[in-house]
């Protein structure tokens, strides 16, 4: 499952997947160096995603829709948790 995530805003700003690997623009590279194993928001506002390790695929794909500016996505994403529904009371 490949795909790739290009800015629409931002010429030369992008992620590819390729199903093994992945590589970006050096930008957007060295953030997501940074930032690519730690918990992801689904929401702008939570709840997270929390990574199950190094090579995780999803928290890749949502950490780059994160960092690209207005992303544009192709391919064939990942599956992405469905944020759950939300208790009364509580706010993300």
């Amino acid at each position: 499952m490949s795909w790739r995530v290009e800015s629409r805003t931002e010429p030369g700003r992008w992620v590819e997947y390729d199903g093994t690997q992945w590589t970006a623009d050096p930008d957007t590279q060295s953030l997501l160096l940074i930032v690519r194993n730690d918990p992801q928001p689904l929401t702008p506002v939570g709840p997270v995603y929390t990574p199950t390790g190094p090579n995780d695929n999803v928290a890749l794909f949502l950490a780059a829709t994160g960092i690209v500016p207005t992303p544009s996505v192709s391919g064939s994403p990942p599956a992405v948790p469905k944020v759950p529904p939300v208790a009364r009371g509580v706010v993300y």
